[in-house]
């Protein structure tokens, strides 16, 4: 079985989830930037597509991959996964990132958690978190976001199947 990862990443976390997924795929991988528009996905049998969220959207490169692609994903087994602070069994959330059509063709849709890398982020977005930390409340409910290497051992063993 021949399987291709597409992702996106911003600060990094995506790429490190990929690599953690990668290694517990015993099957031949290859791994695409979604920055790459030259990826044949005609050559794979099962096709992974993440990206990270921010500020409610995924990037850019990988609605472009999916929009370009849609016809020949659709004909393929397809898995989703986003990093992020938003947990799974959001209702809608999913919706928002890729298409309808997509999502409801996967064998698989999952958040697999994320990281906050303040040292890599921007200064406006850096800057942000620090404002909302501040806020009366907020750190009551929050906690640091972490990867969560189970969902992502749950998308590989799906993968393989």
């Amino acid at each position: 079985m021949k399987i291709a990862i597409i992702y996106a990443t911003k600060y990094g976390c995506t790429k490190k989830c990929v690599e953690i997924l990668k290694s517990y795929l015993q099957s031949d991988v290859k791994v695409f930037s979604a920055k790459n528009s030259k990826i044949d996905v005609s050559q794979y049998d099962t096709i992974l597509i993440g990206g990270s969220v921010y500020m409610g959207k995924i990037q850019k490169e990988i609605t472009r991959f999916c929009k370009h692609n849609l016809k020949q994903l659709l004909k393929k087994r397809v898995g989703l996964f986003v990093c992020c602070y938003t947990p799974n069994g959001i209702n809608g959330f999913f919706e928002t990132l890729f298409p309808l059509e997509l999502l409801n063709h996967a064998f698989y849709v999952t958040c697999v958690g994320g990281e906050m890398n303040y040292d890599k982020m921007n200064f406006l977005y850096r800057r942000l978190f620090q404002s909302l930390k501040k806020i009366d409340g907020f750190n009551e409910g929050f906690t640091e976001p972490k990867i969560l290497e189970e969902e992502i051992k749950a998308l590989a063993e799906k993968s393989l199947k």
